[in-house]
């Protein structure tokens, strides 16, 4: 499909959990005439919406010119559709169990890339740099303003990773060295709790298409682990 460039429209993806909407609108249109349309398209109630575009966009009185959406662009939707809250609503869910059903990649495939043995090689060279407190061992906290330090990277360098969650980036810091990544480019994340230490986990970032495109942190705090998921895939709950 083109992808239409005019002066008054602007041509963009809605992607909603693994629906992919293209979607044609005027500037002059409001946020809530998206989310109106993203009603209809995902069956999610305008009550209910997240639009992520640059930050949350909520007001719904902005044009999409005034929130600066540009042709090629993608917005997330996060939220329920009044389906799946009623499925929630019969089946009783322990509060601290993850669901998984929403995550983009598969659980085989997030076994196969955590189980490799290269993971255990760097666990067994490297080790965190401070215990993880008992009150926050088996929680989910939200992502730190500041930085997650003393994380070591694949090849076995201290790094430190600030998740700028509104300008869709990660910024990863070594010494002497500092790499972006936005945070819609990443197709998928794996993640596995380290057996050494409690409280700790790696995780992987699939920057590509195969195993060799996928960025490894080791020694993350397990607390984080899922805000850091839903900053990249957008499941947005803690």
């Amino acid at each position: 499909m083109n992808i239409l460039e005019t002066h008054n429209q602007v041509t963009f993806t809605l992607k909603y959990k693994k629906q992919s909407h293209v979607l044609t609108m005027e500037l002059d249109d409001t946020i809530g005439d998206l989310k109106s349309i993203a009603e209809q398209k995902t069956q999610v109630p305008k009550s209910l919406q997240k639009l992520i575009y640059k930050g949350i966009q909520k007001n719904d009185r902005k044009t999409l010119k005034q929130a600066r959406l540009r042709n090629k662009s993608k917005v997330l939707l996060i939220g329920n559709s009044l389906q799946d809250i009623a499925k929630t609503n019969l089946t009783p869910v322990e509060k601290d169990v993850e669901d998984q059903s929403s995550w983009k990649v598969d659980s085989d495939k997030n076994n196969e890339y955590c189980n490799l043995q290269i993971h255990q090689q760097i666990l067994n060279k490297r080790q965190p740099g401070y215990g993880i407190p008992e009150k926050f061992k088996g929680k989910h906290l939200h992502l730190p303003k500041s930085s997650i330090n003393d994380v070591w990277d694949e090849d076995g360098k201290r790094v430190q990773l600030t998740f700028k969650v509104n300008q869709d980036q990660l910024h990863i810091k070594s010494y002497g060295q500092k790499l972006i990544v936005k945070l819609d480019l990443i197709k998928d994340f794996y993640s596995q709790e380290t057996k050494n230490y409690d409280g700790y986990s790696y995780f992987g970032l699939q920057t590509g298409y195969s195993e060799r495109s996928v960025l490894w942190f080791y020694y993350v705090p397990s607390h984080y682990i899922r805000a850091i998921r839903n900053a990249i895939l957008g499941d947005w709950k803690i």
